[in-house]
Formats: C-alpha cells, sequence, structure tokens
C-alpha cells in the first residue's frame, strides 16, 4: 500500500493530467521542458528518454526491512504500537547522443511508528502514523558519478518533509562546500491549482539561480537550462532519481 501523500499525489496527478496545458509553474523563463517517457511502471529493461537523454540500464532491489509490534489491553480497548525500518535501492546510467554519461547509485530509507487503538469488538477508533523527522532515518540518498570525475555529487532528499506537503527546501546536492545545488518543492502550478501538495522540484544554484527542475505530473517533464552539458546531465540524473524512486509500503 502506498503511503498517504504518494496516494494524494496520485489523484492530483491524475485531475491535472486530464488538463493538456497544465503544468508546474517554475519562474524562470530560460528553462526549456522536456517530456519524459518510460517512467510509468516497472517493467524489465525499462528505458527512460527525454531530450537528448537516454537510460542505459535500471535495476532496482525491492523493500527491505524489518517490522514489529507490541501491545496491551485494559479490557476494554487495546492498544498496540508497530515499527518499521524499511529500504530500497535503485541503480541507472544515463547517457547523451554525443556521449555524456552518468551513473547513479540510490538507496530510500524509512523509519516509522503505527498506532492503533481498538474497541472489544475489533473496531479502530484511531490510527496515527508517525514519520520519523531525522533526515538520517527518512532520506532519499544517492551519488551522481560523472564520467571522468574525481568523486560523485551527492544528493540527499529529507522524505519527511516531502509527505508533510512542505513548501521550500527539502534536500541538496553537493559535491564541496563550494558546489551545490539547493533542492525545493514546487506547489504552483499553471494554470492555478487549489492544491497545496508538492507536484515537482527545482533546483537552485548557491546563488538562489534556478537552474533546472522536475514535474512529477503525468509521465514527468524536465527543465534545463540550453547552456553547460556537464550541469545539464548532473541535474537532469537528480531529477530521474525523484521520478524513479520506488514508493515506500505502509
Amino acid at each position: 500500500m502506498k503511503s498517504n501523500y504518494y496516494k494524494l499525489l496520485g489523484l492530483i496527478t491524475l485531475f491535472i493530467s486530464s488538463c493538456a496545458t497544465m503544468q508546474i509553474d517554475v519562474p524562470h523563463s530560460e528553462l526549456v521542458q522536456y517530456p519524459v517517457k518510460g517512467t510509468q511502471g516497472l517493467q524489465v529493461n525499462q528505458t527512460v528518454t527525454f531530450a537528448n537523454y537516454q537510460t542505459q540500464y535500471i535495476k532496482r532491489s525491492w523493500n527491505k526491512g524489518s517490522s514489529r509490534a507490541f501491545g496491551f489491553s485494559t479490557g476494554q480497548q487495546s492498544f498496540m504500537l508497530g515499527a518499521e525500518k524499511k529500504k530500497n535501492e535503485m541503480t541507472f546510467a544515463l547517457t547523451t547522443k554525443t556521449g555524456e554519461n552518468a551513473e547513479v547509485f540510490m538507496t530510500n530509507a524509512l523509519r516509522s511508528r503505527n498506532l492503533f487503538v481498538e474497541t472489544s469488538d475489533k473496531v479502530t477508533l484511531n490510527a496515527k502514523r508517525y514519520r520519523a523527522k531525522d533526515s538520517l532515518l527518512n532520506s532519499c540518498y544517492a551519488h551522481i558519478y560523472l564520467a571522468n570525475a574525481e568523486k560523485p555529487w551527492q544528493m540527499q532528499i529529507n522524505n519527511a518533509e516531502v509527505e508533510m506537503y512542505k513548501n521550500g527546501v527539502v534536500g541538496k546536492i553537493t559535491l564541496d562546500k563550494d558546489n551545490y545545488y539547493t533542492v525545493k518543492t514546487v506547489i504552483k502550478t499553471k494554470p492555478k491549482s487549489i492544491s497545496k501538495i508538492p507536484v515537482g522540484f527545482q533546483f537552485e544554484n548557491k546563488n538562489g539561480e534556478i537552474v533546472a527542475a522536475v514535474s512529477l505530473i503525468d509521465n514527468g517533464t524536465i527543465f534545463l537550462k540550453k547552456d553547460d552539458d556537464k550541469e545539464k546531465l548532473l541535474l537532469s540524473s537528480a531529477a530521474l532519481v525523484l521520478l524513479l524512486r520506488d514508493d515506500f509500503v505502509d
């Protein structure tokens, strides 16, 4: 079962995609949008394409982890507390028609608790889910290796903040203290939507300039500037991480 965030996102995406002109609102006139093909489903030999880019392979390992539960009864009510830790992983290679390539290694980590309160006739009175707010426990991590680079770019997205519909910074892509990008959620669409759920992400450089974005609407759309092929490959890889990461299991 998907998390509430992904259920709601699916409904919003279905509604928005029914409007042919609906797209995320990224306030940067220099960004060119490229529709993405191949993101739907988890088929064998999946290939994703957009603009001048194509994946050479996509490999996933399914949800791994553990869960446990304990509880007690007062005679009138039963209390059950469950805890779970889950992780899924993915690797993919992204190439261009001119020969540039990047390899990406991603891990999705989740830790959460469930509290159930039931009456003696087994009717649930209350059920709450607690996402671990600690970014080290509930994050999407990725290493992005560009060809001939000495070390990878490191990407971290705080899943808890995304699922709590945070409007603002939810992650970073970092090489060192002088080279980094900030990842922010995008809620605004055009035409304007009443939804407050994030439907995409934008990437800002250290000067606060928007240099790329990714829409989660329908099959996805990636927005890139026309210049700097190396930067475009890096941010295209980061955008695919956000499009391809597996949903968490509730």
